[in-house]
């Protein structure tokens, strides 16, 4: 059976009061009515499809060659050059870097550019998208201010690379930044049936395919997932050839914690066997932080030795197959 739902795209602007707006065309504008079919499995009705836009201002520009004194082939030869040197827009860069990461985190593996959201989670990933638009904003506006004299800045440090048509004026490269996001679910338009009853048996089986393979590619993404935190961290918790401890960051606990932690939304596949373990490790976990290994010889050994009996767990359950859609975590380097 067909359930119709009815979703609001957000574009960094507040969400509409006083009603629901009559605008239907999906502009940005109205709401977008989708209809979920229920593809035989649960996901669907767990989950909804996020899709996120981030735009900002380019920095690097193509050089020509014939610009370039240089003792080779020219042809061989790709130059850029980077039109502003400006702390804050790395600071935007790091930020949008930050807000990937958020969703990396708490969402899961479906199609390219768009985040499949367990619907548990919804109210807290839109709280938390409306800060980073609030934020940002800030940050693209401290930009704008500086914008001027970064120009006159290049001119004089690009010289004979410097073109004037590489810096647009101010209202332009306004429009450059975008932060917009918008809900949608996956399922088969019913007007389809009323042009094609064929057409529509055949999209409803492609998108019961779809969802199905997605189920169980979500069940091997958040293993692995886990596998690989609780690899990296026994590996760091071990000693060192000269028999001292390795050294860790912080990181290599917060990132597993915070795994652990939105765990229980994001089983939408109810993988009783990663619940299980998802349990011990919060359980060896209890009231340790970082600071604790480091000092605590006994903790450090009892942590290390529970997180390599788990690895071997994970690596008896995974499936060795191609290779993942999304990454759900950040690979931190040792």
């Amino acid at each position: 059976m067909a359930t119709q739902v009815t979703l609001f795209p957000f574009t960094g602007q507040p969400a509409p009061v006083g009603g629901e707006p009559t605008n239907n065309d999906n502009n940005g504008a109205g709401p977008v009515r989708v209809v979920i079919q229920d593809p035989g499995v649960d996901l669907a009705k767990k989950t909804v499809c996020i899709k996120m836009r981030l735009s900002t201002m380019g920095n690097t520009r193509k050089v020509s060659t014939s610009q370039i004194e240089a003792d080779a082939d020219k042809d061989l030869l790709r130059v850029s050059k980077h039109l502003l040197d400006s702390a804050e827009l790395k600071a935007i860069g790091r930020f949008d870097g930050e807000i990937r990461r958020f969703l990396y985190n708490i969402c899961l593996p479906f199609e390219i550019g768009i985040h499949l959201l367990p619907i548990a989670a919804l109210e807290t990933v839109e709280d938390r998208l409306q800060k980073f638009a609030i934020d940002r904003q800030a940050l693209v506006t401290a930009f704008l201010s500086v914008y001027p004299s970064l120009c006159q800045d290049a001119a004089k440090r690009l010289r004979g690379l410097y073109n004037p048509a590489d810096y647009p004026p101010i209202d332009e490269v306004t429009r450059e930044f975008g932060l917009s996001w918008q809900y949608v679910s996956f399922g088969v338009p019913d007007q389809l049936k009323g042009i094609s009853q064929e057409v529509w048996e055949q999209e409803r089986d492609k998108a019961a395919q779809r969802m199905a393979e997605a189920s169980s590619e979500i069940q091997q993404v958040l293993r692995q997932s886990m596998a690989d935190l609780v690899a990296h961290m026994a590996e760091r918790l071990k000693d060192g050839a000269d028999g001292k401890p390795l050294k860790f960051k912080q990181s290599t606990v917060s990132n597993l914690v915070e795994f652990l932690s939105n765990f229980s939304f994001r089983n939408v596949t109810d993988d009783r066997q990663l619940q299980d373990l998802v349990g011990r490790a919060r359980d060896l976990l209890q009231g340790v932080a970082a600071d604790d290994l480091r000092s605590n010889g006994d903790m450090r050994t009892r942590v290390q030795q529970g997180m390599a009996a788990l690895a071997a767990d994970l690596d008896g359950m995974m499936v060795k197959a191609g290779g993942r859609k999304m990454r759900l975590a950040e690979e931190e380097p040792v």
